[in-house]
């Protein structure tokens, strides 16, 4: 009886030092992060997506694996964040639309040029454009965006796709994530949580577990429709509560018209 006691007491110590041991290196990690623009090169509490539901949303590849998202908005032209691709020769990149899935199906097309915003700088005008080899053939798996020409409103929930991690040191997923858990909220907003932001920056709000992470850069936005936003960082660790820093689409409308002259805007 005494042995049994004796045993139940030991486990209760073990069982508190472990919990405080947790506590502390929690602590301890959100001490050393600090609010700096995290590279997205995936969607945390995401929901698997169905053949043809984002028909728009490529896999932008480097040397035939997956690096980012990107988005369809003509037969020749794809928008994906700048710092995705920044640097890089054409020939070391290939889009493959048509797929859910990042390893297998659809079509895979070189990419002839890239086209980076030439104020590119620090997630600042992180928008690109890549003009394909060969332009896509539409069907119903496979089918462009309208670009928004004007702001989205503020407070609105938008869907947001992507390859990109479920977690932080968590494997890539293959099957395309979806979520409808962000929500724009006004620059002022923004700021007062996270500092000061470019007026060329949408932010996006989310709780605790939620939002982009690594994989899922340069992917969509999409609200009624309409291409708004290009997933460009996130903060802190994925899935914090600090809004995602997405590429504001409506503030590029006419370098965007410039440089695609078949491009789709609405």
């Amino acid at each position: 009886m005494n042995c049994r006691i004796f045993y139940a007491k030991l486990l209760v110590v073990i069982s508190l030092l472990v919990t405080e041991t947790i506590q502390s290196d929690d602590d301890a990690a959100l001490k050393t992060h600090t609010l700096q623009p995290v590279p997205t090169p995936r969607i945390v509490s995401g929901a698997n997506a169905l053949p043809g539901q984002f028909p728009y949303v490529v896999s932008v590849r480097v040397g035939e694996q997956h690096s980012c998202g990107g988005t369809i908005i003509s037969q020749k032209h794809v928008l994906t964040a700048a710092h995705c691709v920044y640097s890089l020769l054409p020939h070391f990149l290939t889009v493959q639309a048509g797929s859910v899935n990042r390893t297998d199906g659809g079509v895979v097309v070189h990419v002839s040029q890239i086209l980076s915003h030439p104020n590119f700088l620090d997630y600042n005008h992180d928008i690109a454009i890549l003009k394909l080899e060969t332009a896509l053939e539409f069907n119903n798996l496979i089918q462009p965006i309208p670009v928004t020409t004007v702001d989205v409103p503020v407070s609105v929930d938008v869907n947001i796709a992507g390859w990109g991690r479920l977690g932080e040191h968590i494997p890539q997923h293959e099957i395309l994530k979806y979520s409808r858990a962000l929500r724009t909220i006004s620059s002022e907003d923004c700021e007062s949580e996270i500092g000061p932001v470019s007026p060329s920056i949408l932010c996006l709000a989310k709780s605790l577990g939620n939002g982009i992470c690594g994989g899922d850069a340069g992917g969509p936005a999409v609200y009624k429709g309409l291409l708004v936003g290009i997933a460009s960082y996130h903060l802190r660790t994925c899935g914090a509560n600090t809004p995602d820093g997405y590429t504001k689409v409506s503030y590029y409308k006419d370098w965007i018209s410039e440089n695609t002259c078949s491009g789709h805007t609405s």
